[in-house]
């Protein structure tokens, strides 16, 4: 193997470093002034006046499930191809998950298929962008004003862009910006909790210096989800951490131009594949996308899919990619004691294939990319 191009990677300037140093001065005045300023720089893109940042992204959905009144046996709907750290929490919260299936066309949730899923006992609705694309998060809004209920509106990418004149993290009473690797290339670990509510501000506030605690789930229970025993999650957000994703911040604007031309140009490349479907566009340009995900054709298994990916590795140009595994996966399901099924997000997420994308990447990086994933589309044509 040659060489390898990565699927995501770290990108701090050397001027950076030095001010990474400073900022890591040990003294407490410098950490809480850099807590605030990745507080406040994720609260202005999202328009927001409040930001709390905490130490994971399902640490900082547990909390704001908390702080807006889920409790034991509380219905709640989210998509059904959502981010693993959102079940988590919701199994931890021992909430009861209405899944909502994908739209076809942008994976995202519609406001039509949510309203249709909600009942008197509905307490949430969930709303989350896909790989950055913020598509239905205001028909959710408009849903949960109908039903006089809250939306929490998970960002695990996208940060920066818009839906029509809001900024993406605005539409949710409370918006949970995810800065980890699932988030894309911004952050290095933990997310920021947004709001303009000054209680449930103040409710964050408490639950994270407070820790929280909450039963562990046994996910082996199939059918149900069953508390065995206590443990207490710590909410801090390391100082490493909220260093880096200052950092990062500090150079967002430009990150995200940057990768908007790297999507340009994998569209360009990829675009007249037969057996390939893109990530829809948008007419303005408006959607900061965090990831390249294709989706392979109806004629392809997940076997086939995970196979493509493998040999991508393997190749003598080793790309990194990833399968994309969602709660739709039956097993999933199963550990809820859900029976039906989804057919588009389980379909969606039995042939979605994350390619790299991040700031680092060159024109050649992008076409070797694309021309090691048409080498392994085609052998594993040809192997059938």
């Amino acid at each position: 193997m040659s060489e390898i191009i990565t699927l995501s990677l770290p990108s701090i300037q050397s001027h950076e470093l030095r001010a990474l140093e400073e900022c890591l001065d040990g003294s407490v005045e410098g950490a809480m002034a850099l807590e605030k300023e990745l507080e406040e720089s994720v609260a202005d893109l999202v328009a927001r006046p409040f930001g709390a940042a905490f130490g994971s992204t399902q640490c900082a959905i547990e909390c704001a499930l908390l702080a807006l009144g889920v409790r034991d046996g509380h219905e709640i709907v989210l998509p059904a191809l959502a981010p693993p750290a959102l079940v988590a929490a919701i199994a931890r919260a021992r909430a009861r998950p209405l899944f909502v299936d994908a739209d076809p066309r942008t994976l995202t949730v519609r406001g039509e298929a949510v309203d249709a899923r909600c009942t008197t006992r509905t307490r949430l609705i969930v709303g989350a962008t896909m790989h950055g694309d913020p598509t239905g998060l205001d028909e959710l809004a408009a849903v949960a004003s109908k039903f006089e209920i809250p939306l929490l509106e998970i960002v695990c990418g996208g940060l920066g862009g818009r839906l029509g004149r809001d900024p993406t993290g605005r539409f949710g009473r409370l918006s949970v910006v995810g800065l980890d690797a699932a988030s894309g290339f911004l952050g290095a670990s933990g997310a920021v909790v947004c709001t303009n509510d000054d209680a449930l501000a103040s409710t964050l506030c408490l639950l994270r210096e407070g820790g929280v605690l909450r039963p562990r789930v046994d996910w082996e229970r199939i059918g149900g989800v069953r508390a065995i025993e206590q443990f207490v999650s710590d909410p801090t957000l390391p100082l490493v951490a909220a260093a880096i994703s200052v950092m990062r911040l500090r150079r967002h604007a430009e990150y995200v131009k940057r990768v908007g031309e790297i999507f340009e140009q994998y569209t360009s490349r990829l675009g007249a594949h037969p057996d390939i479907l893109l990530p829809p566009p948008t007419a303005d340009n408006s959607v900061a996308w965090s990831h390249f995900a294709i989706r392979l054709s109806d004629r392809y298994t997940r076997d086939e899919r995970d196979s493509i990916v493998l040999g991508m590795l393997r190749h003598d140009i080793g790309v990194g990619s990833a399968v994309c595994y969602a709660p739709g996966e039956p097993a999933s399901l199963a550990t809820f004691g859900v029976v039906e099924g989804f057919p588009i997000a389980e379909r969606a997420a039995h042939r979605l294939i994350t390619l790299p994308f991040h700031p680092n990447l060159s024109r050649r990086d992008v076409d070797l990319t694309c021309q090691t994933l048409e080498v392994m589309i085609q052998r594993q044509s040809i192997m059938r």
